[in-house]
């Protein structure tokens, strides 16, 4: 059964996309921001992505960008938008196509059956080569209350050759700091338990700790002030898999 990830942040039209998808015979997953779908397609291995433009997290432009570029997805995609002068030349990009809103079912459901039928058929590799094993300092430490960057940024970390813990909140990453031991922390401001700037004045005061500090937040404002310390980092939400794996070896000096 082929399958669907429907992108679109208005309620309505995802619940559009679910019956008129399913009716169709096709399986079908929906996101309503950019990191949740970039989460998602890397789960779901979607055969067709029907992508909103205008959507929280980044855009769909972000989720794009990042499944061609940094993860090589060729995934085909449609984007659904009533902005389309917004869209770049998609004349000379492969796979992708762009119908506006509202969608026409009958031709949207045509688009997407054209765009599978002419998709080319992956090429699996019968004998992919294992992972990279952790290095010595290169373990990391990620803390958020969001799941879904927690699993993300594991995923693109674990990839690279890093060894992931996480944590949910202030608490649980003044534990897992301390049995872990990272060479690494990723450090979310606004979450329970005291926040991300609570962790850091524990790390640094209390425990004496230089360990280098990423902080990945919707509001780098909060915490712009501490970039001035040894091993700071302030980046704002989301991080694409290139900028975040950039930072991290910059702060740990890898080449």
């Amino acid at each position: 059964m082929p399958k669907i990830l429907a992108v679109e942040d208005n309620p309505a039209i995802l619940d559009f996309y679910r019956e008129l998808f399913a009716e169709a015979g096709f399986e079908v997953r929906t996101a309503d921001d950019a990191l949740s779908a970039i989460n998602m397609q890397q789960q779901f291995k979607a055969d067709l992505i029907v992508l909103d433009l205008n959507i929280p997290a980044g855009g769909g432009m972000l989720v794009f960008e990042t499944l061609r570029t940094r993860l090589f997805d060729p995934v085909p995609i449609i984007f659904s938008t009533g902005t389309p002068e917004q869209l770049p030349n998609l004349k000379n990009l492969h796979n992708v196509s762009e119908i506006g809103k509202p969608a026409d079912p009958e031709k949207l459901l045509a688009e997407v059956k054209r765009l599978i039928a002419e998709a080319p058929a992956p090429v699996m590799n019968p004998n992919p080569p294992p992972p990279p094993k952790p290095a010595a300092g290169r373990k990391i430490l990620v803390v958020d209350d969001d799941l879904n960057i927690l699993e993300l940024y594991k995923e693109i970390l674990t990839k690279a050759g890093f060894e992931i813990q996480t944590a949910e909140d202030a608490i649980g990453a003044v534990t897992k700091f301390q049995d872990f031991k990272p060479a690494l922390l990723i450090l979310d401001v606004d979450m329970p338990a005291g926040g991300g700037k609570k962790v850091f004045e524990r790390l640094r005061m209390q425990l004496l700790s230089p360990v280098p500090i990423l902080f990945s937040t919707a509001t780098p404002e909060t915490v712009a002030g501490l970039e001035k310390n040894l091993n700071v980092l302030v980046l704002k939400k989301p991080l694409t898999p290139g900028i975040l794996v950039g930072a991290v070896k910059d702060l740990l000096k890898i080449s």
